[in-house]
Parts: C-alpha cells; sequence; structure tokens
C-alpha cells in the first residue's frame, strides 16, 4: 500500500487531485480537491483507491543527446 501525504498531488478516477486531510483514525480515508471551471471538486477515497502521479515518481531521459 502507498502512502501519501498532505498537499500531494494524485490520480483519482482519472482526474489529478490535491490531498488536504487525512482521517487520523482506520479506515484511513483522505480528503481530495481539484479545481474545474465551474468550481472546487471534493471526494473522499481511500488510499488503495489513489494513484501517485508516474511522471513524478518515475525516472525519465528528457535531456537531448548533443
Amino acid at each position: 500500500m502507498a502512502t501519501f501525504t498532505i498537499g500531494e498531488e494524485v490520480m483519482y478516477e482519472g482526474e489529478r487531485y490535491v490531498i488536504t486531510l487525512r482521517q487520523p483514525q482506520p479506515p484511513y480515508r483522505y480528503r481530495l480537491v481539484r479545481t474545474t471551471s465551474r468550481g472546487p471538486v471534493v471526494a473522499w477515497a481511500v488510499a488503495d483507491e489513489l494513484e501517485k502521479i508516474r511522471s513524478y515518481t518515475e525516472p525519465r531521459w528528457d535531456t537531448p543527446e548533443s
């Protein structure tokens, strides 16, 4: 199981969210917030439903060869 911190960007149901709160008691749930053109969206999820954003955690070679 992955661990997440407050302020971390995560993927939930195909959308990018920011974690704003973690419940202190089991079952640990995270409050997620994202901004849309219609205003903020808030969701609750458990860690198993969240994904780390791979572009932040997986190394990649993005420097052009000379």
